[in-house]
């Protein structure tokens, strides 16, 4: 039993990336979705590579389209609205980008 507290610990403890000066937490999104199923664990990972890709408005989209599954808890759509709400942050800070 100590071992599954552990890992949730873990988790909340992971640091945020930061992007444009705005702390993102998509390594503790990822971790909270490693045992969600596999549809769902694809939606969030495309969202983090798009972040990476400095593709934010995409990203976004992508998570506000995971929240709208009816199997999460919580925790994770608590998670998710934290991020969103991060990366709309980021969004406004970033540089426009050249067509």
């Amino acid at each position: 039993m100590l071992g599954a507290c552990s890992k949730s610990n873990e988790a909340d403890k992971l640091p945020p990336m930061e992007f444009e000066g705005v702390k993102v937490d998509t390594p503790r999104l990822m971790a909270e979705f490693m045992n969600a199923s596999p549809p769902l664990q694809k939606s969030v990972n495309d969202a983090v590579t798009k972040v990476r890709y400095k593709l934010y408005l995409e990203a976004m989209m992508g998570l506000d389209e995971v929240l709208k599954d009816p199997g999460l808890n919580d925790k994770q759509k608590k998670l998710i609205a934290q991020v969103v709400g991060q990366l709309k942050e980021v969004f406004e800070k970033a540089p426009p980008r050249p067509n």
